[in-house]
């Protein structure tokens, strides 16, 4: 029962608990990043040095490691390795290894902001307004947007901007989409579905603080049965899409009533919050691996639960590779 963590960098946490959960069942983790002096391969069973996502033999290269560690589940962490990991799938699954990642059109579908609130839209759940350049009459839109990449993630090249801005960000923003302002709180929700795309278990969570679009300080939320229904909604719309796996939803709670920003078909930066509240994925995602039935725990979790980060130094003498 190995695990291979893909692109770990920082994910001391979840490194951890697929750890514990691992060596509960005499398996191992092993970290692979390109960067040498990523924490996370300081931590793990073992290191390994992979490619980036849009290097040829990226793919390639994980099949050999996956071969030589014996690893029965991948577990990505970056948006940009989930498009090519999805494809894929099949292949690991000839050497009898699972991707913890949705199907190749869901993980397509959300990495394209527009495109995802399309989906969702026509499945009766509230999206944002979104416009895509031109725009033929700017005069039309809310007083404030924000505009960023269709294809963006970690809040690169988002701009929050006055309507009347808008021709001169446009420019500078790769394949802009323009998306009106949600007013209120933000919520994130860690959530799991299983291998079928049934779902298992959620945690809402309010990010206090964030630093580069990360939770560094949150707090779950309190059981609303309003709100938590809505959850299950979207759950079970993403199911019918193809989800499975570990996913981060992105809402906000507005005067319209919450709101559905983004979808993350992944764990979140700020998982470790969800994961002290009752979020058990890495555990129960070794089960389903073990042919053992997840029951799900809906609204089963930890109200209350406050966060905060800190960072913690590690001093080698010797590099990775």
């Amino acid at each position: 029962m190995n695990v291979l963590i893909t692109a770990a960098g920082r994910r001391v946490s979840l490194l951890q608990a697929f750890m514990a959960a691992a060596h509960r069942r005499g398996g191992r983790v092993v970290a692979g990043d390109v960067d040498a002096l990523a924490p996370a391969l300081y931590v793990a069973d073992e290191a390994v040095q992979i490619r980036r996502a849009a290097d040829s033999d990226y793919i390639s290269g994980l099949l050999e490691i996956v071969a030589r560690y014996e690893i029965a589940l991948v577990v990505p962490t970056i948006d940009t390795d989930l498009e090519v990991l999805a494809a894929a799938q099949p292949d690991f699954a000839a050497l009898g290894c699972r991707v913890a990642v949705s199907s190749a059109s869901f993980v397509a579908t959300n990495a394209d902001k527009y495109d995802a609130g399309v989906a969702f839209a026509n499945a009766g759940i509230a999206v944002p307004r979104m416009w895509l350049p031109p725009i033929g009459n700017p005069g039309e839109l809310p007083e404030f947007v924000f505009v960023k990449p269709r294809r963006g993630s970690a809040s690169k090249d988002v701009h929050r901007i006055g309507r009347q801005e808008l021709d001169a960000v446009l420019p500078s923003v790769p394949g802009p989409v323009v998306q009106e302002e949600l007013v209120g709180p933000e919520i994130t929700i860690d959530a799991l579905l299983d291998f079928g795309g049934r779902p298992i278990h959620f945690v809402p969570r309010v990010r206090i603080r964030t630093l580069a679009g990360e939770s560094i300080q949150g707090r779950t939320l309190d059981h609303d049965d309003a709100f938590e229904t809505w959850i299950e909604r979207i759950l079970g719309a993403c199911s019918e899409m193809g989800a499975s796996g570990p996913l981060t939803l992105q809402a906000f709670q507005t005067d319209r009533g919450p709101v559905l920003s983004e979808i993350n078909p992944r764990f979140g930066g700020g998982f470790p919050l969800g994961l002290a509240a009752g979020a058990s994925y890495p555990e129960w995602l070794l089960d389903m691996l073990a042919g053992v039935e997840v029951r799900p725990r809906l609204r089963d979790y930890e109200t209350g639960l406050y966060m905060t980060r800190y960072h913690v130094e590690h001093l080698t003498r010797a590099l990775k590779w």
